[in-house]
């Protein structure tokens, strides 16, 4: 079984599946039509997290769906406020007045990330819906009319990633100091990996990007949330191994292939193992993309202590227990031992078992592609 730390260094904590908005990629299928039935109490999320606070957990976040749905957000967002970890807030931004940016700013949130998924209206709306790129914008102004800490999050996939650089000079105008890029996982609505982008798409923009970076074009700090959570991403490796441009992927990312090829094989996903989330029903996951899926229900808060989940779910020991010995298919044939064998989340959606390989990775659809 592999290591796993005393307490999640991260949890996510949705206080709702319902949404305004319908987007087609989402993990959690939440939408306007998503049922308030079984929402935790504000008194209930209240004890959830003074035991993270108590643990030692680092930091939390509440999410959705859309966390301003919830009519009573704000004091959840007030018991929120009371503990010591590092608080994030995670909206789609479209419900955002005035008044709830002047409530928020009464509290001491460390991070209010808003969702950009493209520059303009005709790419971020056309998986979010009409309207909802102007909402969004005139969140993230409302927010930095009363100087909260706004960060965003590009949603990346094939509809707008010949986007992203526009994206990043958006962020850059309107003052954004952080900017992530989550690469789409097919979980969810996405199950079926036809909205993923490809190699074909994703290269020669990544090269862009990465040759910006290095030439300092950009103010907004930038990361990529990639599928596999090694110390080389398979997002950043492949194009720069095409493109013949292995030095920038240690020079602007940090991250150096040499070091990692001598490692021992280790899978690489943190779900159960230093990261994991609880839906708005109160059950626990190894992380958000396997909300939903019941083989994965690791426990549920209402009815245990969240310590007792963390350290004995049967679910969570499972994940701590895989080794590249239990990985079938291409992953176990891979000869890049830097990469972790990818998302098991991605494994089991696409490839039907936990334990097979994630056929989202840039290596299943190599062909042209020289491994260096």
């Amino acid at each position: 079984m592999r290591d796993y730390s005393p307490y999640p260094l991260l949890v996510d904590v949705c206080v709702t599946n319902r949404c305004n908005l319908n987007c087609s990629y989402c993990s959690a299928e939440a939408g306007p039509f998503a049922s308030k039935k079984g929402e935790m109490s504000v008194e209930k999320l209240d004890s959830v997290f003074r035991e993270l606070d108590l643990m030692g957990v680092p930091r939390v976040g509440v999410t959705g769906g859309e966390p301003f749905m919830r009519e009573d957000i704000l004091d959840i967002l007030k018991a929120f406020n009371q503990y010591r970890f590092a608080k994030v807030l995670n909206t789609n931004g479209n419900l955002i007045t005035d008044s709830i940016a002047r409530e928020l700013s009464k509290l001491n949130l460390d991070r209010i990330c808003v969702t950009i998924d493209g520059s303009k209206s005709s790419v971020h709306d056309s998986q979010r819906g009409k309207g909802s790129f102007k909402k969004a914008i005139e969140g993230i102004k409302n927010l930095q009319r009363y100087n909260l800490p706004v960060s965003t999050l590009f949603t990346l996939g094939k509809h707008n990633v010949n986007d992203l650089i526009n994206t990043v000079r958006l962020n850059d105008m309107l003052g954004i100091e952080y900017m992530s890029v989550m690469v789409i996982c097919p979980t969810g609505r996405a199950n079926d990996g036809s909205i993923l982008a490809d190699k074909k798409n994703w290269y020669p923009v990544f090269l862009d990007l990465t040759e910006r970076l290095s030439r300092g074009e950009f103010k907004v700090k930038f990361k990529i949330v990639p599928p596999n959570e090694s110390d080389v991403f398979w997002t950043h490796y492949f194009p720069l191994a095409f493109y013949n441009r292995l030095d920038l992927l240690e020079s602007v990312w940090h991250q150096n292939v040499d070091i990692n090829f001598d490692k021992p094989r280790e899978i690489s996903c943190q779900a159960g193992v230093r990261a994991c989330s609880i839906n708005h029903k109160g059950d626990v996951y190894g992380c958000d993309l396997m909300n939903g899926i019941d083989e994965l229900v690791a426990g549920n808060v209402k009815k245990q202590k969240f310590s007792e989940i963390w350290h004995n779910s049967i679910v969570f020991n499972k994940l701590r227990s895989i080794t590249f010995d239990d990985i079938s298919g291409k992953c176990a044939e891979c000869p890049l031992p830097w990469c972790g064998g990818g998302c098991r989340c991605s494994a089991l959606e696409l490839d039907g078992t936990l334990l097979g390989s994630d056929l989202a990775c840039f290596y299943e659809q190599q062909g042209d592609v020289e491994v260096v």
